[in-house]
């Protein structure tokens, strides 16, 4: 349903926007607008952690305890809020309390831990605009503005960060077709020498997906490799992986 609205433009501008389309004036607006939403900058991250995994957030890489530098690293690419989805815990409280304010930080309680499916949804109302997602037991130390302008100028629905690794099979390894991740496979022997980096930059659409459904990496992941609904992007930085370090 569309409802008619009065607005005052300045006719230089407005001159500008008929030049841009043969169609109405008001469906040229309209179309303007929504192509500027759709590359709204990205201010909000996710940091998905399982209970048992929160002792990794401490373990000290390069002199800093890995939450700390997810935290520089979000604050370096203009982050203004981040979700942290886990188990509330002493622990977990204890590493928020002793981090930088400059960015708002919110603990989304996962109750019940049934998987990255399940946890991202807790998320569904609060997500307007597109996101950056990390598994909290992953560091990936790159430049992330390139991943995101990839984003914003595309039509899929996720871009996920990739790396090289001579053990595809520990993680979860995709097979490309140009910058197209046509296969996804978690945890599984595979041919492909290309994995998840554990980073992603996901449209809110994602959350209509998400309905009874438990793990991103088995159940969403696969489905959108088929319908080509997820583009790859290459980190070339510095990667770690918690539990392995």
């Amino acid at each position: 349903m569309k409802e008619k609205i009065a607005i005052s433009i300045d006719s230089s501008l407005l001159s500008l926007i008929d030049s841009l389309s043969n169609s109405p004036r008001s469906q040229t607006i309209e179309s303007l607008l929504k192509q500027a939403m759709k590359k709204q900058p990205i201010s909000t991250a996710i940091l998905l952690i399982h209970k048992n995994d929160q002792k990794h957030l401490l373990k000290q890489i390069d002199s800093f305890p890995l939450i700390q530098h997810h935290f520089n690293f979000l604050t370096k690419n203009k982050i203004k809020q981040l979700y942290i989805i886990t188990e509330p815990t002493s622990t977990i409280q204890t590493i928020i309390k002793e981090l930088p304010k400059n960015i708002k930080t919110e603990i989304i309680s996962e109750k019940t831990q049934q998987g990255t499916a399940s946890a991202l949804s807790l998320l569904k109302t609060k997500i307007k605009h597109s996101f950056i997602l990390i598994n909290g037991d992953t560091f990936n130390d790159f430049s992330i503005q390139n991943m995101i302008n990839e984003h914003l100028n595309s039509n899929k629905l996720i871009t996920m960060g990739l790396i090289s690794s001579q053990t595809p099979h520990k993680r979860g390894a995709v097979t490309l077709d140009g910058n197209s991740v046509i296969d996804f496979k978690e945890k599984q022997e595979t041919p492909s020498n290309i994995i998840n980096a554990g980073i992603y930059i996901i449209k809110p659409e994602i959350f209509s997906l998400l309905k009874n459904k438990k793990s991103l990496e088995k159940e969403i992941f696969p489905e959108l490799a088929k319908q080509k609904q997820i583009q790859g992007f290459f980190t070339f930085g510095n990667f770690v992986h918690a539990p392995e370090f």
